[in-house]
């Protein structure tokens, strides 16, 4: 592909690196070590940040696991009021659409996102989703090919006592997924959780997507897990910037409890330990302009306080984000 002035481009129509005459991008990996490449790519390519083109907004998404009572009807008529632009949909058991029944029940969702204006952004799976050969992967990853979802969040590989024995079996897993995301077009997404997961934070992930084409496995950056379990924000997203495909949005709180000491929870954004300034000074050093999810995971007396948070927090995050 050739841009006006007969330069080649790449891929995803960016202009080309390759103008010299015999150059070809192969010949820059070949030779190099494994965790060299993935940046390699993401310099050719421009997949690791993922940009929806030049001026476009951000695009905002809601996670639906609060909403596990109401029917996809119900979920599309809440993202719309919220006034967020598509769904971050939980395809788990117990929901609406399950890995069970997603070969039906993703299309028809997609189809009721679509009419009441929204897009689905993101399908996230259990959090023990973790073998990418076992049938619930592949039901669900040939449902959101069918549908063209453009990522599924994986679940967490757990730490079990030996670092460098479960980062291996992590790594071999994730190149499961890196294959099913290739043959399916459909991203893998892995996102920071606190706590004792492999990736709990930008450099876990970083050793984790070390030998991943960001073509096919994204990082997913938690503003409230970082805070908890991370750096600052900024260099977290720069560890991970060859990958960098979601940022998730939550705030925390730290609290004493009686019998099991310090314990965290998720509040509004801005309500908590979070550093805001530091979440829009990384999204704009790293010019992010991609997929922004609200978790929206903290307590509501009932669906219309949830309704009210949303709306306030989506404000928030608009106003800081630009």
């Amino acid at each position: 592909m050739r841009d006006k002035a007969g330069r080649p481009r790449g891929r995803h129509g960016e202009r080309g690196h390759g103008t010299k005459k015999g150059w070809r991008w192969k010949d820059q990996l070949r030779g190099r070590p494994r965790q060299g490449r993935a940046a390699i790519c993401s310099i050719l390519y421009n997949v690791g940040e993922q940009k929806r083109g030049r001026g476009e907004p951000m695009q905002y998404l809601y996670f639906t696991k609060t909403l596990k009572d109401l029917d996809l009807q119900a979920v599309a008529a809440f993202c719309k009021e919220i006034g967020v632009d598509g769904v971050d949909l939980t395809v788990r058991p117990g929901y609406p659409v399950t890995p069970d029944n997603a070969a039906t029940a993703l299309p028809e969702a997609v189809k009721i996102f679509r009419d009441a204006g929204l897009i689905l952004g993101l399908v996230s799976a259990a959090t023990d989703l973790t073998d990418p050969d076992g049938k619930t992967a592949r039901a669900i990853f040939d449902a959101c090919a069918k549908v063209e979802a453009p990522a599924v969040k994986t679940g967490y590989f757990p730490y079990k006592g030996s670092f460098d024995d479960d980062m291996k079996v992590a790594r071999i897993r994730l190149a499961g997924f890196a294959r099913l995301a290739e043959r399916s077009k459909v991203r893998v997404v892995y996102h920071t959780h606190s706590g004792a997961n492999l990736g709990n934070n930008a450099a876990g992930l970083r050793l984790l997507l070390q030998d991943c084409d960001p073509h096919h496995v994204g990082a997913f950056v938690d503003t409230g897990h970082t805070a908890v379990n991370g750096g600052p924000f900024p260099m977290e997203l720069d560890m991970v910037r060859s990958w960098l495909s979601m940022i998730a949005i939550k705030d925390m709180v730290w609290e004493k409890t009686d019998n099991a000491g310090w314990q965290y929870h998720v509040v509004p954004a801005g309500d908590g330990i979070v550093r805001w300034s530091e979440i829009a000074r990384g999204v704009k050093e790293r010019r992010f302009n991609g997929t922004i999810s609200l978790h929206g995971e903290y307590e509501t007396k009932d669906l219309d306080e949830r309704k009210t948070l949303a709306k306030r927090e989506l404000e928030f995050l608009k106003k800081l984000l630009g």
